[in-house]
């Protein structure tokens, strides 16, 4: 056997081996899911998400926390469903986007995702009356928190839980998820989205201290794209558990662990239609 075929068996095995550990240890991206078969993608490439057939209509409430400079999720959900969608983020970077964006639709001029695979933003200006945004970051407690600015070039995205090494930040609002439901006179809604920088696990934790009502939650792990060590698998792992825990199923999983979770309730649900 070549030295060659010998190295290329041995890297296999390695991988195999990485593999199965991943799997006994639930920090593959596929441990822990029930999946659920019927999902659409909405949204961009790189910025959708998986949603459940069937689930959003006219009356659904969702809130989209993280806008960035992609809110092709947040706009799907308004011109496809009729929904109600309320987009959550203090930074200007999603300020501006979310502008831009309504400037462009009202003017009837085209407008593509810069993100992945170019997505053009369909929504209808008679749409945009069901988007409402507010300026304001979701964290644990109502305060002014310092945001930092993104070191990787060319990423727009500030950040209350990464990128403190630039040494460089702007202070803006936040409050706990349950205060900001009060405020716009909401005891619950139906989807939650979470797309904010390294912020989601402490805001997943109010969720469940709060035992707020929300049927369905679609959040980005961001650690993926910016890990600072390997535990970030594990804390992923233990969040989705938490989750599991307090009535949640992991209906799907992308490689990346971008994750559906849905209440057990709205799961029995919607499985019993296939």
């Amino acid at each position: 056997m070549s030295d060659a075929k010998e190295s290329s068996d041995g890297a296999g095995m390695i991988d195999a081996v990485k593999t199965v550990a991943r799997k006994v240890l639930q920090v593959d991206a596929q441990s822990l899911v029930t999946p659920l078969p019927q999902v659409t993608w909405v949204g961009s490439e790189v910025h959708g998400y998986p949603v459940p057939e069937g689930f959003l209509d006219a009356d659904s409430i969702c809130y989209c926390v993280g806008a960035g400079e992609d809110i092709t999720f947040d706009t799907e959900l308004a011109e496809r469903f009729g929904c109600q969608v309320l987009l959550i983020d203090p930074t200007p970077e999603g300020c501006n986007h979310f502008n831009r964006v309504k400037d462009h639709i009202n003017r009837g001029e085209p407008l593509w995702s810069e993100n992945g695979e170019p997505f053009r933003y369909r929504i209808r200006p008679e749409r945009l009356e069901l988007l409402r945004y507010l300026e304001i970051g979701v964290w644990d407690s109502a305060q002014q928190m310092r945001f930092y600015e993104p070191t990787r070039d060319n990423y727009p995205s500030h950040s209350v839980a990464m990128f403190q090494e630039s040494g460089r930040y702007i202070e803006l609002p936040v409050d706990r998820l349950g205060n900001i439901m009060r405020s716009q006179g909401h005891t619950a809604i139906d989807l939650l989205k979470l797309e904010i920088e390294g912020a989601e696990y402490r805001v997943l934790e109010t969720v469940i201290e709060d035992q707020l009502d929300i049927k369905a939650i679609l959040v980005e792990y961001d650690e993926v794209w910016h890990s600072q060590d390997r535990s970030h698998l594990f804390r992923i792992r233990d969040s989705a558990q938490q989750l599991l825990q307090a009535g949640y199923r992991l209906a799907h999983s992308t490689d990346r662990f971008k994750r559906l979770f849905i209440r057990d309730d709205l799961f029995e649900d919607l499985a019993g239609r296939e």
